[in-house]
């Protein structure tokens, strides 16, 4: 269940998402066609086995029969991890009667996100019997440990209430969310063979240095302009300097280096303590106002300032210094073309968590709510083809091959799902 959800996590179809969200580029070959938009749905069969057979069907087996409410209350947040994911990417997909009946009926995306939060709660609960003590070292993500992975399941119930618009809930499942950068789930963090053989190894070192290593770069990104110090669009200002950290993000088969997140033991992220400080910092500021989004970002800089968020390279400068509210203020630092103040800080804090969630799906997830509820603040990512954004991932070609309920014809490319009208 674990390596299924990492695979929709963190593998094609992510990656995919990064070209369309100015994070990397493809270049060549496969690659070079889906960075244009030009992409079939036999490009998401694999994502739908592994929800399907490799979690849903595992974890039925595991809640019937199993005793142990550790590995119950893990196994309930992997699937709702991964269909939550499945939601945002595709909108309306099968779950309630996956199981249940041969051919399953396609549940609505609002209703895929409430089974999921259910599921979240379920765990929660579930993991809350398990003394805090407890372990259980198959656990190749956090090796068990019962209250990471609840805190683990609060910010995912953050991160969906905030697809769903329902901020102030966000807000008070984020403040139960992750606590610290150690109980952050990532790939494969409690897995000490990690990194040791290709088969065990991070998937962007595999694809970078294998058949297709010359088909992907980050080289010319969206990102890697916003992160230069020379580029028109950079962030870099006085007491910014992301120097280290757009070293880290260089994703090149001519530049992997034991620093960068193309390591072959560079973990790869997940759910982690900086997504859930800046939905505490984004919920916080739509409900309770501009000093509390303001303190929350201030928090999340003044972690980034450890160096504990990313390596790079050692002897590149690395600068957070807090932010003030003048800052914000016309002419100030972080608004020079004088846009209201809660705009500026509004578009800085999801500015800072396009760069902080790299690697994830969550640019994809939260570009297209923004360009929904505050186009005026999203950020300038660049069309690469034609003149509109990708809206979803196409339904995978095995389901409609196999599957009558499947919509004919599916939704394509440029649809937007319902939460994102």
């Amino acid at each position: 269940m674990e390596l299924a959800n990492v695979q929709i996590q963190s593998g094609h179809l992510m990656r995919i998402s990064q070209f369309w969200t100015g994070q990397m580029k493809g270049v060549f070959n496969l690659y070079g066609r889906i960075n244009d938009y030009i992409i079939s749905p036999e490009d998401s069969n694999d994502m739908w086995a592994f929800m399907y057979h490799g979690i849903m069907t595992q974890n039925d087996i595991i809640q019937s029969k199993s005793e142990d409410n550790l590995v119950k209350g893990i196994a309930n947040i992997i699937e709702a991890h991964g269909i939550g994911s499945m939601a945002s990417m595709f909108g309306d997909v099968p779950y309630s009667k996956v199981g249940v009946e041969a051919k399953s009926a396609f549940d609505s995306q609002a209703d895929v996100y409430k089974a999921a939060q259910i599921l979240l709660n379920d765990a929660i609960t579930q993991l809350s019997t398990v003394p805090s003590g407890r372990r259980y070292t198959n656990d190749i993500l956090l090796g068990g440990n019962p209250t990471a992975w609840i805190q683990v399941a609060n910010t995912l119930k953050a991160r969906y209430f905030l697809m769903t618009r329902e901020y102030p809930e966000a807000y008070n499942s984020a403040l139960l969310g992750v606590k610290s950068n150690s109980n952050s789930l990532k790939y494969a963090a409690a897995y000490s063979a990690y990194g040791t053989t290709n088969e065990n190894s991070n998937l962007y070192f595999l694809i970078l240095s294998g058949s297709r290593s010359g088909d992907l770069t980050s080289t010319g990104s969206f990102i890697q302009n916003l992160l230069s110090n020379t580029n028109s669009l950079s962030r870099n200002n006085a007491k910014t300097n992301e120097s280290r950290r757009r070293d880290f993000l260089i994703l090149d088969q001519a530049g992997i280096k034991t620093n960068r997140l193309s390591a072959q033991k560079a973990m790869m992220p997940l759910v982690t303590f900086e997504e859930n400080m800046l939905i505490l910092a984004e919920a916080g500021f739509r409900t309770t106002g501009f000093n509390e989004g303001l303190t929350r970002l201030n928090a999340l800089r003044a972690h980034l300032a450890t160096g504990m968020s990313f390596a790079g390279d050692p002897l590149l400068p690395i600068l957070y210094a807090n932010y003030l509210s003048t800052d914000f203020a016309a002419g100030g630092i972080e608004n020079t073309g004088g846009i209201n103040a809660n705009r500026a800080l509004l578009r800085e804090i999801m500015e800072e968590k396009y760069v902080s969630s790299f690697g994830t799906l969550l640019p994809f997830d939260d570009f297209r709510r923004i360009r929904t509820t505050d186009n005026d603040i999203a950020l300038p990512i660049p069309i690469n083809a034609g003149t509109a954004y990708p809206e979803r991932f196409l339904i995978a070609q095995d389901e409609i091959n196999g599957n009558n309920f499947a919509p004919s014809p599916i939704p394509g490319l440029f649809v937007k799902t319902a939460v994102n009208q």
